[in-house]
């Protein structure tokens, strides 16, 4: 840690003392100070602040310092109106749990994480430690109330949230990864604590040893085959066991289909795509990566109990950015920006083609009409689900094709991850159970 670095963090820490000021301001107050803090570190601090940017940073604005107060916002926008003292939980988390992950890092060191080697496990454990009792102290601060046992628990998986999103590889700044998705846990888990348990999932020891048989088996049997690579063999046996035993067999069903038509999608032509560069690496063999990427969203809303039309448009946001991308790489001749429309190369970064958008939108339907068959959602939820997919995978086109256009590029399996996360979001929207 240089100087400047502990300088950095002090000031973002100091930041989160504001978020004591939502005892008294009313959402709408707090939100027009919030507006003229983004606008400060937008058009004032180039000029007199550039002292705090990282080292090394070549843009004229820091996307962290930028990014902190706009966060803060939309908390305040999304959610000031109805629970002021969730905002400034989230605001705690940001403030002092991101600094601590950077300080214990840096200065204790220790094991790297396996999902990114340039941060450790120390920092992580500080980040969610910090995060869970700042937040305490903040909401018995703002609600002037002591935290009861539900809502101790709650924080503490708001934390966990927060402090493994913001250990992601991402490619966009930490603030907007872990913050915003941290809320909407927090607001989901603070009207549905504890979470219910699906029909059909595991409620006995003997269930949960099925589950746990099943998926071991299974894991074994596609390592033998070498239909998947060991790594991805051992994380699908987690998430599978966490959504036969959180969702049942409905849900498990459902993740089949996601996996056996994405093989297939991925086999489709493959020497054709191997000869042209395009085909996935290992014989379209997936790893631990790739499982989490596209598991991880799905099982965690069977965990926090929320609908099962959320969980069908995760996977189907997930299959539909498969069948886009394979069947887009073999039969799109003329790809496109799916913002302006212009014409781009193939291959080009958030390119777009007319085969690989309807793929798309039939992978999104072919999973919405899997849970449907399965008696998992309704056909209304599965309409919904279906929509939430395709637009799920055309999330990331939209980013792509936008960083590319303004400096930054997401991580391949974040990207993934965002696609299963947004789709579940456009399903929720819409409430249908």
């Amino acid at each position: 840690m240089t100087p400047a670095e502990w300088k950095r963090k002090a000031v973002h820490a100091g930041m989160g003392l504001f978020a004591l000021s939502l005892r008294w301001l009313d959402g709408n107050t707090a939100a027009v100070f919030a507006g003229a803090a983004l606008a400060f570190n937008v058009w004032v601090m180039p000029r007199i602040g550039r002292s705090l940017y990282r080292q090394g940073l070549p843009r004229r604005r820091d996307p962290g310092i930028v990014s902190y107060p706009a966060v803060v916002l939309v908390l305040l926008l999304v959610f000031g109106k109805t629970d002021l003292p969730l905002v400034a939980c989230v605001w705690a988390m940001m403030a002092f749990g991101d600094p601590a992950a950077a300080i214990a890092g840096r200065t204790v060191g220790g094991p790297a994480l396996p999902w990114n080697r340039e941060k450790t496990w120390i920092g992580l454990a500080a980040d969610a430690a910090m995060a869970y009792v700042t937040s305490l102290a903040v909401f018995a601060f703002v609600a002037a109330r002591a935290p009861g046992e539900d809502t101790a628990l709650v924080l503490l998986a708001g934390a966990a949230v927060y402090a493994f999103l913001e250990s992601v590889r991402s490619g966009l700044d930490d603030n907007v990864v872990a913050a915003l998705p941290t809320a909407l846990v927090l607001y989901w888990l603070n009207g549905h604590w504890p979470p219910p348990v699906e029909p059909g999932a595991a409620s006995s020891v003997g269930a949960f040893a099925v589950a746990l048989g099943v998926n071991v088996a299974v894991a074994a049997a596609m390592g033998a085959s070498r239909v998947v690579r060991p790594s991805g063999a051992v994380a699908g046996a987690v998430a599978g066991f966490a959504i036969l035993a959180a969702g049942g067999w409905r849900a498990y069903g459902v993740l089949w289909a996601f996996f056996l038509l994405g093989t297939l999608a991925t086999r489709l032509g493959y020497r054709r795509k191997a000869a042209a560069g395009t085909a996935q690496a290992d014989q379209g063999r997936r790893g631990a990566a790739h499982v989490a990427a596209n598991c991880l969203v799905p099982a965690a809303l069977l965990l926090l109990g929320l609908p099962a039309a959320a969980f069908a448009a995760a996977f189907g946001a997930a299959l539909a950015d498969t069948l886009g991308t394979e069947v887009g790489t073999l039969y799109g001749r003329r790809a496109f920006s799916p913002l302006t429309f212009q014409a781009l190369p193939p291959g080009t970064p958030g390119a777009v083609s007319l085969p690989g958008t309807a793929a798309a939108a039939l992978g999104a339907a072919l999973v919405a009409a899997a849970a449907w068959a399965l008696g998992l959602v309704t056909v209304p939820a599965a309409a919904v689900a279906a929509l939430g997919g395709f637009l799920g995978a055309l999330s990331e086109s939209w980013l792509n094709d936008f960083g590319r256009r303004t400096g930054f590029s997401l991580d391949h399996e974040f990207a993934n991850a965002l696609n299963t996360f947004i789709g579940a979001m456009v399903a929720l929207r819409f409430g249908v159970a």
